[in-house]
C-alpha cells in the first residue's frame, strides 16, 4: 500500500491537471480500509483482552479453590495425625499403668522361689552358713528374753528365811538352769555377749595425776572391748589430761565439773553425779563402775564384771594406820551368794551403821538401773545420785540402797570371793611443785657436762 501511494504521487506531478472524476472507484479508499482494519483490530484486541481477563479470573478462582482445598485436606490430615498420636500416648500410659499395678502387687503373691530351688537341689553351697546364723540369732534372742523374765520374777518374789546354800551360782541362775532346756548344737561360749564396761574416773590437776592416770590407762588397755572410760575433771579440761587421754589408746569421754567449792568431798560428789547424768542422758547400757585413780586394779576384776547382771561386789585390800597393815573390806561369799561382810569399822554407833559396808571401788552395777527402772520392776526414781551428806562410807551405802534391796540381789565376785583384785593404798605425798604439762623449759644446764 505504501508503494502504490508513492507511485500515484509521482504520476500526478509529471502530468497535467486531470479530472479526477474519472477515477472514481466504487472500492473504498486505503485510509478507510486502514481505519476500518484498525478499528477491527482494536475491537478484536479488546475482545481478546476481555477474554484473557475472564480466563485469568477463572484461573485465579481455580487456583484459590485448589489452595483452599489443599489447606482443608492438610488440616484434616493434621487432625487425623494428632488424633492418632493422642491415641498412641493414651495407649502407652494405660500399658505403663497396668504394668505398675502388676509390679506393685507382686509381693502379695505367695511365690517362694528359694524354697523351690532348695527343694530341687536339696542344699546350696551357702545354705549351711545361712541356716546356722539364723538359728543362732533366734536362740540368742529367746535366751535373753528368758533371762530378763527370770530376773524380774526373782526380784519380786518374797524373801525366804533359810535357803540352802548354792555352791557356784545364785538362786535365779539355778532356777534358770533347771527351767531352760539346753539348746542343741550351740555352746555356752557361742552365745556369751560381751557387755559394755563403763568405767568412771574422777581426777584433778596435781603432781600425781599423770602417774595415776597412766597406770589406770595401761590396765584398761589390756581389757577386752567394749569399754568406755568416762574421765570427769575439776574444774575444767586441762591440757595435760587431754593429751594423756588421746595417747592412752582407750575409748574415752572427757567430762568436767565446774562446782565452785574447795571441799574435796563435794567436788568428788559433783564429778560422780555428772557421770551419772551423762549415762542417763545418753541411755548407756552396760556395767558401770567408779574406778578411783588412786586404786590399783588387776585386769581380772574387769573380766569378772562381765558376769554381773544387776549388782556385783568383790573384796578390796585397804591400807590402814602407819604400820603398813592391810585389811579386807567387802563381801563374804559362799559360791556367789553374799553371806556377810568384811569391814574395817568394828565398833560403830547405830546412827552411823552402814547397811552395805563397801566403798566405790568395791562394786559395779547395771547402768539400766539408773534410767530404765521398768526393766527391773522398780518405781521410777530420779534421785539415784550420790549425796554429799554422810561420812565414813555412808555415801556409798546410801547410794547402794537405791539400787538393791538386800544381799540376795548382790552377786559376789569372784567365786567364793576368795581373791583380792583391787588395792587401796594411800600413797599420796604432800603437795609438790611440778612444771605445767610436765614440760621443762628452764634450768636445762647440765650439772655434769660431757667432755
Amino acid at each position: 500500500m505504501v508503494s502504490t501511494r508513492r507511485n500515484s504521487g509521482i504520476i500526478l506531478r509529471e502530468g497535467s491537471v486531470r479530472d479526477w472524476s474519472q477515477f472514481n472507484d466504487p472500492s473504498p479508499s486505503p485510509k478507510l480500509l486502514y481505519s476500518q482494519s484498525y478499528v477491527a483490530m482494536r475491537g478484536l484486541l479488546a475482545s481478546v483482552a476481555s477474554l484473557d481477563f475472564f480466563l485469568l479470573l477463572s484461573k485465579l478462582k481455580s487456583v484459590c479453590a485448589a489452595m483452599t482445598s489443599q489447606r482443608h485436606t492438610r488440616s484434616q490430615e493434621r487432625s487425623r495425625l494428632r488424633g492418632m498420636s493422642c491415641r498412641r500416648a493414651a495407649l502407652h500410659l494405660l500399658v505403663c499403668f497396668l504394668v505398675g499395678i502388676f509390679i506393685g502387687f507382686m509381693p502379695f503373691f505367695s511365690v517362694d522361689v528359694y524354697k523351690k530351688i532348695v527343694s530341687e537341689n536339696k542344699r546350696l553351697p551357702f545354705h549351711d552358713g545361712v541356716i546356722e546364723a539364723e538359728m543362732m540369732g533366734t536362740k540368742v534372742k529367746e535366751l535373753e528374753t528368758v533371762v530378763v523374765e527370770k530376773e524380774v520374777e526373782l526380784i519380786d518374789e518374797p524373801e525366804v528365811a533359810e535357803s540352802p546354800p548354792v555352791p557356784a551360782m545364785l538362786d535365779d541362775e539355778a532356777d534358770f538352769a533347771e527351767s531352760s532346756p539346753a539348746l542343741p548344737g550351740i555352746k555356752e561360749s557361742d552365745i556369751a555377749v560381751k557387755k559394755l564396761l563403763i568405767i568412771v574416773t574422777i581426777t584433778s590437776v596435781r603432781p600425781q595425776q599423770a602417774y595415776y592416770l597412766n597406770r589406770l590407762a595401761h590396765v584398761l588397755k589390756a581389757v577386752q572391748a567394749p569399754l568406755l572410760w568416762l574421765v570427769v575433771e575439776w574444774p575444767e579440761q586441762s591440757y595435760e589430761t587431754a593429751e594423756l587421754l588421746r595417747s592412752s589408746g582407750v575409748m574415752y569421754r572427757h567430762l568436767i565439773c565446774r562446782k565452785n567449792t574447795t571441799s574435796v568431798r563435794k567436788i568428788a560428789v559433783c564429778q560422780r553425779n555428772n557421770a551419772i547424768y551423762h549415762v542417763k542422758k545418753h541411755h548407756l547400757d552396760g556395767i558401770m563402775h567408779f574406778a578411783d585413780e588412786e586404786r590399783s586394779y588387776s585386769a581380772d576384776v574387769y573380766e569378772e564384771m562381765q558376769k554381773i547382771r544387776r549388782f556385783g561386789s568383790w573384796p578390796v585390800a585397804i591400807h590402814v594406820g602407819t604400820k603398813y597393815r592391810a585389811v579386807m573390806e567387802g563381801p563374804v561369799c559362799k559360791g556367789n551368794r553374799v553371806t556377810g561382810w568384811h569391814t574395817v569399822q568394828t565398833s560403830q554407833k547405830k546412827s552411823s551403821t552402814r547397811r552395805f559396808p563397801i566403798g566405790f571401788s568395791g562394786f559395779a552395777f547395771n547402768s539400766t538401773l539408773l534410767w530404765d527402772p521398768q526393766r527391773w520392776n522398780r518405781p521410777p526414781m530420779d534421785s539415784v545420785i550420790v549425796h554429799s551428806g554422810g561420812r565414813g562410807g555412808l555415801q556409798e551405802s546410801r547410794f547402794i540402797e537405791k539400787l538393791v534391796k538386800n544381799e540376795r540381789q548382790i552377786e559376789g565376785l569372784p567365786d567364793n570371793c576368795n581373791r583380792v583384785m583391787v588395792w587401796n593404798f594411800n600413797l599420796e605425798p604432800p603437795q609438790l611443785n611440778y612444771p605445767t604439762g610436765w614440760a621443762i623449759y628452764k634450768n636445762l644446764e647440765a650439772d655434769m657436762p660431757v667432755l
